[in-house]
C-alpha cells in the first residue's frame, strides 16, 4: 500500500460503473458450493459441493473455506481510516498484502454500498464482538464473508441411490480471491469425480467435474455481522454419466455473525437455476401400443436454504486453535416438480488450525427427507491461507 496514490470515488457512478466491470470479468473468467446442483452440493458454500448424477439435491457452494482471524492473538480489531487506492493497486494489495498487517479494518454499511470499499483492499474482519469467533468458513455452510486461501476438499457418499449402486467419491480444488473490500472471485476446479453411473453395464466410472465460478460483493460488515450478495455459475466441463455436464447459474444470498460469546450463527438462501437441463433428459420410451414417453431431466430450479450454529472452544495461539464444533441444516425446496419431496439434511462439523495459516475440516451430513440419493455424506479439506 505504501506509496500508493488515493483515488476518492465520487457519487456512485465509478462504483457502479466497477462493479459491472468485474461481475462481467467473473462472468467470463468461467465457472459450489459448494459442486453441481445436480448431486448434492451449491457450492461447500461457502455455502456452498458434490457432483454424482444423483437426484438434484443442492448445497452451499464452496462454504468449505476457512482462513485466520484478523489478527492472530489480537482479541478485538482497531477500526481503521478510510484509505482508497488505484484499481490495480487495490488488486494487488487484497492479493497479496500481509494478512497480519493491523489497522488495515474497518466498518463498512449497506448505504455506502456504491461508494465505499470498492478501492480499499481486502482487509479481515475482527473475531467478532470480543474477539472470540474468528471469521472462519465451516464445510456444508453458507459462508457469509470473504476469505484469501485455497483449499483441497474431499468428499465421500455412502451407498448412492443408483442401479449400480455402490459410494461416490470427488475432490475438489479451490481458490478465494479478494480483489477489494466489496469484490470476491471464488474458481472450484473437481479434478476427479466418480461413482456409479445409471447404466448397470458400465459400472463405476471417473471423470472431471463441472467446473464453477463465482462472484460475490461484500452488502456491509460490522464487527459482529457481514453480509454477502453473490452469482455464481457452474460450466459444463463434466460428463452427464457422474451428474455433470450441466450449466446452472446460482444467486445467493449469506450472512456470518457473533449474536454474543464465543457463538456464531450463519446461513443463507438462493436459487439454483440449470440453463441446458433439456440435455439431461434420458432417451424416449416406446410403450407396447406404440406410444411414447419421455423421460424428464432430473435438474430442476430449486430454492435451497441453510442455518448454522456453532461454539468456539479454543483460542488461536494453542495447539487445535481456533477449534470449533458446529450443526449445520441444509433445505432443498424444488420448484418444478411438485411430486419432487423436499430434501433436508442435518449433520455436525469442526475446524481446528494444524498450524501456522494450515487449518482442517470436516463435516457429516444425514438426509433426512426426500428422495435420499445417499446414506450419508462426508465432507473433509486442509485448507491455506495466503
Amino acid at each position: 500500500m505504501a506509496g500508493s496514490q488515493a483515488v476518492r470515488l465520487r457519487g456512485g457512478g465509478l462504483a457502479v460503473a466497477l462493479s459491472v466491470f468485474l461481475l462481467t470479468s467473473a462472468d467470463l473468467a468461467r465457472a459450489q458450493y459448494p459442486s453441481s446442483p445436480s448431486a448434492a452440493i451449491p457450492a461447500r458454500s461457502f455455502a456452498d459441493l458434490v457432483e454424482t448424477g444423483a437426484p438434484p439435491v443442492a448445497m452451499p457452494m464452496p462454504t468449505i473455506a476457512p482462513r485466520p482471524s484478523y489478527y492472530p492473538g489480537s482479541r478485538v480489531a482497531p477500526s481503521a481510516p478510510r484509505v482508497e487506492m488505484g484499481l490495480l493497486n487495490t488488486i494487488t494489495a487484497s492479493l497479496f498484502e500481509d494478512l497480519n498487517s493491523p489497522n488495515a479494518w474497518r466498518p463498512l454499511s449497506l448505504g455506502t454500498f456504491f461508494s465505499e470499499g470498492w478501492l480499499e483492499p481486502w482487509a479481515g474482519g475482527p473475531a467478532g464482538q470480543s474477539g472470540l469467533t474468528p471469521r472462519h468458513g465451516w464445510l456444508g455452510a453458507f459462508e457469509g464473508v470473504f476469505y484469501r486461501l485455497w483449499l483441497v476438499d474431499a468428499i465421500y457418499q455412502n451407498n448412492l441411490s443408483k442401479p449400480y449402486g455402490g459410494n461416490g467419491y470427488k475432490g475438489d480444488f479451490g481458490i478465494f480471491l479478494p480483489f477489494s473490500r466489496r469484490f470476491e472471485l471464488f474458481l472450484n476446479v473437481p479434478f476427479v469425480t466418480a461413482n456409479g453411473t445409471e447404466d448397470p453395464t458400465r459400472g463405476y466410472r471417473s471423470d472431471f467435474g463441472d467446473m464453477s465460478i463465482a462472484a460475490s460483493f461484500l452488502l456491509s460488515e460490522t464487527e459482529s455481522f457481514t453480509q454477502l450478495a453473490t452469482l455464481g455459475m457452474i460450466v459444463p466441463t463434466g460428463q452427464t454419466e457422474t451428474g455433470g455436464n450441466l450449466m446452472t447459474l446460482f444467486p445467493r444470498y449469506s450472512f456470518w455473525s457473533n449474536p454474543g460469546g464465543a457463538w456464531v450463527v450463519r446461513g443463507g438462501m438462493g436459487f439454483n437455476v440449470p440453463l441446458n437441463k433439456n440435455d439431461q433428459e434420458p432417451a424416449p420410451v416406446f410403450t407396447p401400443d406404440g406410444g411414447v414417453v419421455f423421460g424428464e431431466s432430473t435438474s430442476q430450479t430449486n430454492y435451497n436454504a441453510a442455518l448454522a450454529v456453532g461454539r468456539y472452544f479454543t483460542p488461536h495461539d494453542v495447539p487445535f486453535g481456533d477449534l470449533v464444533l458446529y450443526a449445520n441444516a441444509n433445505v432443498v425446496f424444488p420448484l418444478e416438480d411438485d411430486n419432487r419431496p423436499t430434501y433436508v439434511g442435518v449433520g455436525p462439523g469442526t475446524r481446528f488450525q494444524i498450524t501456522g495459516n494450515w487449518w482442517f475440516l470436516h463435516y457429516w451430513e444425514i438426509p433426512l427427507t426426500g428422495d435420499k440419493p445417499f446414506d450419508y455424506q462426508m465432507f473433509t479439506a486442509i485448507v491455506k491461507a495466503f
